[in-house]
Formats: C-alpha cells, structure tokens, sequence
C-alpha cells in the first residue's frame, strides 16, 4: 500500500489525493522506486522513508504499529542475506548492541527476518544531527563544548568495553548529538556493525580474520591498520582523532587515498595542533590529552575509557590556552623522520568502511610508540637553571635557627629493626574487600576495584576467585600480560568453570 508523500498515511492503490492531509497521492514510480517504501516489516514495522544506505544495506525511518513511535529500521541487502558469514556478522551486531543499556549508547529495540527472509534491526530513532554534520557548520569548538561531548562519548565507550564490545568504527558520523530539556548537547552513540565481541566465555570464535581490517580509515588506530588484534585502546586512539578534529575542525593526518590515511596513522606522527589551527584555544592538559590518545602504542595511551573521561574532565580545571600564533605559547614539537614502509593493500570501500590487509616491510622506528611531536600532559617549558650555590643577602642577614645544629656528645644510635610478623589470614576482611571490590567494578571503576581485590589477596590469599576478578579487570584496561598471569594462577586452583577462563586465556594468546 503506497503512502502520502506529506504525511506518510496510507492510502488506496489508484487514490489521487491522501485521504488526511488532501495532498496529491503521487507515489513513486519507475526504476528509483523503493520496493520496502510503505511495506510492513515483520508484521510490526511501517517503513516510511529511505535514510541512507552503506555497502551492507538501507537504513529507513519507520513507524512502530503497536508502539506508535518512530524508529530505525536497518535492512541487510537481500543479495547478502545468503552468505551465512555476513548474515552471522549481522545477527553478531544485533547481539552486541542489545547488550548496551545507557544514555549515551544507542537503544536496539528488536532484530530478525522479514517475511522474504531479509534480516533486519529495529533501533530508537534519535531527531539530533551527528557530530560530523555539526563539525561542518560550527568549526572548532570551545574547550567546555569539546569536553562536554567527548566525556559523554567515553561514557558510552567505557559501558560497551565493560561488556566486551570494541566499537571499530567511531567517528564523527556515528556520535549523535541533539539538544533535550535542561541538557544542550546530549550524545549518542550509533553503529556498532562492525564491533568485535570479545566476551571471555561467550563461546563464539572472533568474527574477522587476522589480517583482515574493517573501519574508516581517518580514524583507525594503527594496530587496526595493521589488522592486528584490538584491545579497548583502539577506540580510544578513535576518540583521540576525534577529539583532535572538534578542537581544529581538521584531522591529523590527511591523505587522498583509504591507504594513505593507513600509511599515515602507522607512521607519522600527529600535524600539530596549532599547525591545523593556528587561533587554537584549548588548555595544555588537553593538548597533551589528545597527543597521549593518539600515541602509536597502545601502552602509551588512557589505559581505560573511564580514566580518559576523568583526564578529559580534568582539563576544564585547567583552563583554556590564550590564542596566537604558532609557537607563541610553546615551541612546536619535533617531528620525527618517515618510516620506510612496504605496503601491499587491497582496498575493499563499503559504506564508509574499509577492509585492507596490510604487508609491513618495517616495524615502527619508535620503539616507544608515542607520537615523536605530540605534546603530553606532562609536556611543558624546561625549567629554569639553578643559580650557582653562593650566599644571598638574606642569607648573609637572615640566619636560621637550622643553619648550624649543635652537636650532642653522646648520641643514641636507633633502635635496631625488628623483623615484621607474617600477615595474619583474615578471610572474612577478604569477603568484605571482595565485595567493595565487586561494586567499583560493576560502577565501572577498574583501576579502585583492582586495588581492592588485591588487597582482598593480600588478607586470605586462599580466596581463588579474586584471581578471575583480576583477570577480567586486567583485560578491560589493557594489561594483558597480567591478565594472563591471574587467569593462569585461578585455573591452578582447579574451579568448576576452567573450561571458559581457559577458552579467555587462549583469546588473550
């Protein structure tokens, strides 16, 4: 049944005018014709019109018949549904974005087939404008607008890594941002179709294979760019080219090619910012946040989205830099020479992603894996020399009363140290460490629930499953290697779950 152009009712094949608003009941015709256009999905979900469309389906407006709401409809490709690969990735991408219950995260509200068999995914449908459209008109952004957005984004980031999620494809066009009662410029983060679960015991093998890279190139993190292995930090590396953009209206790197920008994020260091904007305002704490993000390593970057979100909102603290010109304020970073890199890449563009598999010929000659240029939150100008040791006029004028100490005849050496009596075992203690500990991590707060369930170890170190807790934690902030090493100590104790934290320690290998 065709709908009215104006309002979108239905009206009867054949009608010349809408029966509600009396417009003409043109619909359309001929080869652009959308066949989904007023077609009932599912037998709950009115399409109404187009939105976009990427290289794995449509993205429609529809109406929600028994709801009575709007929502987003987001339709696999019929040609696609066939291949059970992508069909899997498409139910894989249902599956982590419904695991996402937050203010920032955008809301999936239903997913299956059509009645054709064409899968879809049912999300909440959001009136803002993305960030990359509101980039476009505003150019850079005061500090508070930068830290305000970007500290809502790390919200969202920091709940889906906590849930095993890696979003891969963070970017402007995916940050939502609209204005709600009492609260300007409220963030949501879109698409997680090409997010990689890496739920410890989910047993589900990695969607993509080793050497295989999917995203928008402008934002990839090297590792990704590489096709290796991603941990929470790529993202984070995203954000830091985000945050970069919103502060100079420009990207760090800039290059005409997928495979340029590829190039770039593996091998060059970061533009300046001033160089990119020359009026720049922004607090040196945050300048040096963003030049920490965009560090090569990801060992050098956040370790966690939540501790980025605090360093961000710590730099309103800070205050904005005084705008001039370049090297007014500072002296610009040292760049370091380009890296001699082979590259054999094949480009396959879907949408606005990228797959490319990557031949190094070289590693990076940073070995450290910062940014050579980027400014660091400890960056600053080198302290002044220290003056010869000499007398002063107050000195010379001025005596203390610790100037010259008056020798005792007899003194008393100290008393000889006694040896520390072994910690006594204290297991309820370390019930009661384990179960603050188990609060923080539930609140998100990685780093205070590590410390309280190594504490928990320390007063009964019997209790086996604060091992798995560290292991988990470990893993969401990056540390792999101590991951591994607590999951190892948890399966000598031999638990009932073994078979799933070894199937997480074989992810970790």
């Amino acid at each position: 049944m065709p709908l009215c152009p104006s309002c979108q009712t239905p009206f009867a094949e054949g009608a010349r005018f809408c029966p509600a608003c009396g417009a003409a009941a043109v619909a359309p015709a001929g080869p652009a014709a959308d066949p989904w256009i007023g077609q009932v999905v599912n037998g709950k979900f009115r399409i109404l019109s187009l939105l976009g469309e990427g290289g794995m389906g449509r993205v429609y407006k529809a109406k929600h018949l028994t709801l009575e709401r709007s929502v987003v409809l987001k339709m696999l490709h019929r040609g696609l549904t066939a291949d059970p690969s992508v069909a899997h990735r498409f139910h894989r991408e249902a599956k982590a974005a419904s695991r996402l219950v937050h203010p920032h995260s955008i809301q999936v509200l239903d997913f299956g087939e059509a009645e054709d068999g064409t899968l879809f995914m049912a999300m909440e449908y959001l009136s803002g404008r993305d960030l990359a459209r509101i980039l476009e008109k505003a150019g850079p952004m005061p500090e508070d607008r930068i830290v305000r957005i970007g500290a809502q984004i790390l919200e969202a980031l920091g709940e889906a890594h906590a849930h095993g999620v890696i979003h891969r494809d963070l970017k402007p066009e995916n940050v939502m941002v609209e204005d709600r009662r009492n609260e300007p410029d409220h963030v949501t983060v879109l698409d997680f179709g090409i997010a990689k679960i890496s739920d410890p015991g989910s047993g589900e093998g990695t969607l993509t294979q080793a050497g295989f890279v999917c995203g928008t190139p402008q934002y990839m993190s090297p590792e990704q760019a590489r096709g290796k292995e991603l941990d929470p930090r790529s993202d984070l590396y995203s954000m830091g080219v985000i945050l970069y953009q919103m502060a100079t209206a420009r990207l760090p790197f800039e290059a005409d090619t997928p495979v340029g920008f590829l190039t770039k994020h593996l091998t060059e260091p970061p533009a300046p910012l001033r160089e990119r904007n020359p009026r720049l305002a922004i607090s040196p704490r945050l300048e040096g946040l963003i030049g920490k993000a965009l560090a090569k390593e990801p060992r050098d970057r956040p370790a966690s989205a939540d501790s980025m979100r605090e360093e961000l909102l710590a730099c309103l603290q800070a205050g904005p830099r005084p705008a001039g010109p370049p090297g007014a304020a500072a002296a610009p970073p040292r760049r370091s020479a380009a890296v001699p890199l082979a590259v054999a890449a094949a480009v396959v563009v879907a949408g606005g992603g990228v797959g490319a598999w990557l031949a190094m010929g070289k590693k990076d000659a940073n070995p450290a894996g910062t940014a050579a240029g980027t400014p660091t939150a400890a960056a600053g100008p080198a302290p002044a020399a220290t003056p010869a040791a000499g007398p002063t006029p107050e000195a010379t004028t001025t005596p203390t009363a610790t100037a010259t100490p008056t020798p005792t005849a007899n003194p008393v050496p100290p008393p000889a140290p006694t040896a520390r009596p072994p910690a006594r075992r204290d297991p309820a203690k370390a019930r009661a460490l384990f179960a603050q500990a188990e609060e923080k991590r539930r609140a998100l707060e990685t780093e205070a629930a590590i410390k309280l369930y190594l504490r928990a170890e320390q007063a009964d170190p019997d209790l086996h499953e604060v091992h798995k807790k560290l292991g988990q934690c470990y893993q969401l902030v990056g540390d792999i290697p101590r991951a591994r090493e607590q999951y190892r100590r948890y399966l000598a104790s031999r638990p009932a779950d073994a078979d799933k934290i070894q199937a997480s320690l074989d992810l970790l290998r």
